[in-house]
C-alpha cells in the first residue's frame, strides 16, 4: 500500500528521479467522542512533542494502551511505542498511577477505573536514533516554528478495544503555520485546530501537515484535489506542480471512469534536505489514504524529475482510492495494530494498482507504447531477482516475516505483471470488451469503503464474474508456485521479446546505476572528486580508477562540493546530452601531477532485450491489442 524507492544524489550517487487550511469543515456523522486528545506544538523541546490522551469514559479495570506495532499500508514492524517515552498516567486527583510497560507498544494499567488521563512525550522519526528505521513518508517530522509532518500513528495511543471510539483532537500550533489534512475539522484558528474523527483508522487515515502557506487547489470534475508542498529552502512552490498534478489526475479519472468516488484528495508533499536524505539512506517515497498521500522526496531534485516522480508515484497512491481502500478484505477493514494479521491479497493491493499507475499513462497518451513495453520488460527483469517460485497467498500472509520480507518488493515488479496476465485473458475471453479494471468496477460497486469482502473466497468470486481460466491462472501462479511464462501472454497481443543493438553514449555511468566518480574526502578532509568505477570509453580517454577530476569538460568543479551540489549536478548532468561524435576533455590529478585526457565519445555498444511489436501480427492480436491499450487501430 505504500509506495517506496531509493534516490541516489548526483555524483554522491548520482542517478535516481491559496487555502488559510485544508481540513475539511463536516463535523457532520461523527459519533460522540469517547476520546479527547491533545497536542501542542508551540511547545516543543528537543524535537519532542507532549501528547495527552484522555478517555471520556470511566473503565471497569485493569486497562490495556498500545502505541501501533505496525500501520495499514505498510508491511513490516514498526513499533511506534519506541518514541514514546515519560508516559505517565494520572487519576482524577491528578495523582500518578502505576502502569507498566509491558513491551516496545504496550502498557498495562492495573487500576483502569481511577484513569483520568495518559501523557507522553514523542520523538520524531526524522533524526532520532531508531527513525531511520521508519520510511519517512509514513514517519514523523518535528521542526519547531518551521514544518510538522504528523502522521498521527506515531503519535496517539489507543485503549485495546477502543478501536471503534469515536476521537476529539486538539492541536496549538504556531499561528505562521497551517495545517493541510483531509481529517474533518470542527473548528480552526491562527494558534488552534480540532479535529474529528470516527474511529482511530481514522486517526491513523487521515495524516496533517503543519506548514508555511505552500498550497494549490483545483477542481476536477466532482473531486476537489489539494497540492500542500514544504520546501526547506522554499526552492519549489506548489504552483510549480499544478499543470503536472492536473493532467495526471485528469487522465487518472478518465481511466478509472465511475470506478472512482472520491470526492476531496490531499497530496502533502515534504522535501527533504541532504541531510535527511543520507539519514534515510536516499529512500523516498509515498503513504497512500482513503483520502489523501504523504509524499517524502528530496528537494535538490530537479524540476523535470520530480514531476517525473510525482506522476509515477503520485498516480500509484491515488490509484489505492480504488484497491484496497474501496475494495479491501476483513484483516484490513478491522485492521490489528499490534500483531500481523495480514491478508493474502498484496497481488490486488499493491500489484493492480502499480500495474493501472503504468497502463494509464500508455491508455492516456502520457507515455509511448514503447516505453510501456520497456517498463513491463523490466519488471519481468526484476522480479526474477527474488524467488520466482514463491506463492503471492503465502508471502502476503507472511509478510512481516522471512523469508517474505525480503521478498516484498516484488509486489512491484511480479504484482503488475500478474495484473498483465489477468488483464490479457479477461480481453481475449471477451474480445476485448473488459479487462481486469472492469472486474474491479464491479467489485468496488458490490463492496465500497464500509463493507469488506471475505478474504478467502475473493478468488471465486473472481473467476465466477470472469471465467474458469482466470481460476485456473490464480490456482496455478498466485496460489500456486509455478513462475509465469510470460511470452505466451505478450503472444495473445502480438509482441515479442527480442534482442537489438544500441549505441549508449552515455558513458559516464557504470552499470545504467551508479557515476564514475564520488565524492571523497582527502586526509585533511578535502572534498574531492574521485573516480570509482570505469568502462571502456572511459579507459579509452585514458582515466584510472583514484583520479581526481577538477574539470568536467570544460567546466571546473568548485572546491565545496558539497555546498556547491546543485552546480556540479547541472556541471555533471550535461553528460547526458552527449553524442556519440562529440569530443569531450577533462581535467585531472593523478599521482600529484595535472593531466588533460581528450577524445570522443563513442559511446557503449551493447545488446539488450527489448518487448517489441512482431512483424506481422495479425489481425486477432492487432484488436487485442488495440483495445487493451485503448488505441484505434491506425496507432
Amino acid at each position: 500500500m505504500f509506495k517506496k524507492f531509493s534516490v541516489r544524489l548526483c555524483i554522491i550517487a548520482f542517478v535516481l528521479a491559496s487555502l488559510h487550511s485544508c481540513g475539511i469543515l463536516q463535523p457532520k456523522n461523527i459519533s460522540t467522542p469517547k476520546v479527547a486528545v491533545s497536542m501542542d506544538l508551540t511547545a516543543v523541546e528537543n524535537d519532542q512533542v507532549s501528547v495527552r490522551i484522555d478517555p471520556l469514559k470511566n473503565f471497569s479495570g485493569e486497562v490495556i494502551f498500545h502505541l501501533p506495532k505496525l500501520i495499514p499500508g505498510t508491511y513490516e514492524n514498526s513499533d511506534f511505542g519506541r518514541f514514546v517515552s515519560q508516559l505517565k498516567v494520572y487519576d482524577y486527583n491528578n495523582k500518578q498511577l502505576y502502569a507498566e510497560r509491558i513491551d516496545a507498544n504496550t502498557w498495562r494499567i492495573p487500576q483502569g477505573q481511577k484513569l483520568d488521563y495518559i501523557s507522553y512525550q514523542v520523538d520524531d522519526t526524522f533524526d532520532s536514533n531508531e527513525g531511520k528505521e521508519i520510511y519517512p513518508m509514513g514517519g514523523t517530522k518535528i521542526e519547531k516554528d518551521k514544518v510538522f509532518l504528523l502522521n498521527l500513528h506515531g503519535f496517539i495511543g489507543y485503549f485495546e478495544g477502543g478501536e471503534e471510539w469515536a476521537h476529539h483532537l486538539t492541536i496549538t500550533s504556531p499561528d505562521k503555520l497551517r495545517p493541510y489534512t483531509s481529517m474533518t475539522s470542527e473548528s480552526q484558528s491562527k494558534d488552534k485546530d480540532v479535529f474529528l474523527a470516527n474511529r482511530y483508522f481514522n486517526i491513523i487515515d487521515d495524516p496533517i501537515m503543519y506548514a508555511p502557506v505552500n498550497n494549490i487547489s483545483f477542481e476536477l470534475d466532482d473531486i476537489t484535489v489539494n497540492l500542500a508542498v514544504y520546501s526547506p529552502s522554499e526552492k519549489y512552490q506548489a504552483a510549480d506542480f499544478k499543470e503536472t498534478l492536473f493532467e495526471m489526475m485528469k487522465a487518472q479519472k478518465r481511466f478509472l471512469g465511475e470506478a472512482n468516488t472520491t470526492e476531496r484528495y490531499e497530496v502533502l508533499l515534504l522535501l527533504m534536505d541532504e541531510e535527511e536524505l543520507n539519514f534515510f539512506g536516499g529512500m523516498q517515497g509515498a503513504l497512500e489514504h482513503h483520502r489523501s498521500t504523504t509524499v517524502v522526496f528530496y528537494e535538490n531534485l530537479e524540476a523535470s524529475a520530480l514531476k517525473k516522480y510525482i506522476t509515477d508515484i503520485v498516480s500509484h497512491e491515488f490509484f489505492h482510492t480504488l484497491t484496497p481502500l474501496n475494495i479491501h478484505s476483513e484483516q484490513i477493514h478491522n485492521f490489528n495494530y499490534n500483531e500481523a494479521v495480514m491478508s493474502q491479497h498484496l497481488w490486488l493491493y499493491e500489484g493492480t494498482t502499480e500495474y493501472f499507475s503504468h497502463l494509464f499513462q500508455v491508455q492516456q497518451g502520457l507515455i509511448d507504447t514503447n516505453e510501456f513495453y520497456d517498463r513491463l520488460l523490466e519488471m519481468i527483469t526484476k522480479s526474477k531477482r527474488y524467488d520466482d517460485a514463491m506463492s503471492f497467498t503465502e508471502m502476503s500472509t507472511n509478510i512481516v516475516e522471512e523469508p517474505y520480507q525480503s521478498n516484498y518488493p516484488n509486489v512491484y515488479e511480479k504484482g503488475p505483471l500478474i495484473n498483465l496476465c489477468l488483464d490479457l485473458i479477461i480481453r481475449e475471453i471477451t474480445y476485448g470488451q473488459k479487462g481486469i479494471l472492469n472486474i474491479l468496477q464491479d467489485l468496488s460497486k458490490k463492496y465500497g469503503v464500509d463493507q469488506p469482502f471475505e478474504d478467502a473466497s475473493l478468488f471465486r468470486e473472481i473467476t465466477a464474474m470472469s471465467s474458469a481460466l482466470v481460476g485456473a491462472f490464480f490456482k496455478k501462479h498466485v496460489i500456486g508456485n509455478t513462475p509465469i511464462d510470460y511470452e505466451i501472454f505478450f503472444n495473445k497481443v502480438g509482441l515479442r521479446i527480442t534482442e537489438e543493438t544500441v549505441i549508449d553514449s552515455n558513458i559516464v555511468l557504470i552499470g545504467k546505476q551508479f557515476p564514475f566518480i564520488t565524492v571523497a574526502y582527502s586526509e585533511v578532509g578535502e572534498e574531492t572528486l574521485l573516480v570509482q568505477d570505469l568502462n571502456t570509453p572511459l579507459k579509452r580517454l585514458g582515466f584510472e580508477i583514484g583520479d581526481r577530476v577538477t574539470n568536467f569538460n570544460g567546466k571546473q568543479i568548485p572546491s565545496n562540493i558539497m555546498e556547491n551540489i546543485e552546480l556540479v549536478n547541472d556541471i555533471f548532468e550535461e553528460a547526458f546530452e552527449w553524442e556519440a561524435d562529440d569530443r569531450v576533455f577533462f581535467e585531472i590529478e593523478r599521482n600529484g601531477n595535472s593531466l588533460r585526457l581528450e577524445g570522443q565519445v563513442n559511446g557503449i555498444q551493447e545488446t539488450r532485450e527489448v518487448l517489441r511489436s512482431e512483424e506481422n501480427p495479425n489481425q486477432r492480436q492487432l484488436e487485442l491489442r488495440n483495445a487493451w491499450l485503448q488505441q484505434s487501430p491506425a496507432e
